[in-house]
């Protein structure tokens, strides 16, 4: 593939439109249409001030379409984060959220959930981080993962009894 095509593969946003309360209609590039809720993300720690209605409507594609953005306040999200998102509401990808309350309801560092699950830890930051939908598939290899580790804590075979309480039995 030469260089010329490969950026040609790059998901871009082309236009996007609010819908309120807290839905965007974005167009692609690929010639896509996402809509997303995004109720969840402007209600996170430092985003507060997009999910004001009067604010929300003037969200713009950024300069160079890789998100949108919200200029009078210098905040956006990108289009990889839509793209998640809106394949998480389609239950197309696993929710980022419910990878990492699996990570922690099993005390697994990045190393060792990709260890866990046949991956490189490079791609277990991108699905903590959210910055790649995860495939659905991943989700059912994490309840697999964990359905196997508990069994294998239901199932630990008793301590052998000493020959002493054996015999005093009989």
């Amino acid at each position: 593939m030469e260089a010329a095509e490969s950026w040609e593969i790059i998901m871009k946003v082309n236009n996007v439109e609010a819908i309120q309360p807290a839905t965007l209609k974005v167009e692609l590039s690929t010639g896509k249409t996402l809509v997303v809720d995004v109720s969840s993300y402007i209600t996170s720690p430092g985003y507060e001030r997009i999910a004001e209605p009067s604010l929300f409507t003037k969200v713009q594609v950024e300069e160079w379409g890789h998100g949108v953005e919200w200029r009078e306040i210098d905040m956006g999200i990108d289009v990889d984060t839509l793209y998640r998102l809106s394949r998480e509401q389609a239950g197309k990808a696993f929710p980022t959220e419910a990878f990492n309350s699996w990570m922690k309801k099993n005390s697994l560092s990045l190393t060792t959930a990709a260890q866990a699950l046949g991956l490189t830890r490079r791609t277990v930051i991108y699905y903590h981080c959210g910055h790649k939908p995860i495939p659905i598939y991943i989700g059912l290899a994490c309840d697999g993962w964990e359905s196997r580790q508990r069994a294998s804590r239901g199932f630990k075979r008793p301590a052998a009894k000493s020959r002493q309480s054996s015999l005093a039995v009989a």
